[in-house]
């Protein structure tokens, strides 16, 4: 389900909202939303994301405690190809240049990392066809 692309921006930012905290209430996403509309807007557009499949929500006492539907690794990798698509023209490398391009704050760890998913990612594209040609 990619249906993120179809939601509002407040619908977003409520999503946003729940995949940082876990799960939530409408009062305790009504409190963290910039701008925040009413409290019986929030519920509403709670009620939106519970209809769409986006959300889904389980009873604690008297208060309805909701959380996304969605894995957040799959969302997180749907918001990056949105991201990726929409201000990079579907280039991966020229998001990754953009991102680390100016970054001066990766630690030995992060920078490891990449370096690891970089080789991963050349020795995958490495055609097997070409290693026992010359």
């Amino acid at each position: 389900m990619d249906d993120h692309v179809h939601l509002t921006r407040r619908e977003r930012q409520i999503m946003d909202v729940l995949y940082e905290r876990g799960e939530a209430s409408v009062g305790e996403v009504h409190r963290v939303l910039p701008d925040a509309p009413s409290y019986s807007a929030v519920r509403a557009l709670m009620r939106k994301l519970l209809d769409k499949g986006h959300a889904s929500y389980r009873r604690e006492g008297t208060r309805y405690m909701y959380r996304p539907v969605l894995a957040r690794n799959r969302a997180r990798r749907g918001a990056l190809e949105r991201v990726v698509n929409t201000f990079f023209d579907g280039s991966a490398a020229e998001a990754v240049v953009g991102l680390l391009g100016s970054r001066r704050d990766l630690s030995d760890d992060e920078l490891a990392r990449i370096e690891a998913v970089l080789a991963r990612v050349r020795n995958a594209t490495a055609s097997p066809a070409s290693e026992g040609e010359e």
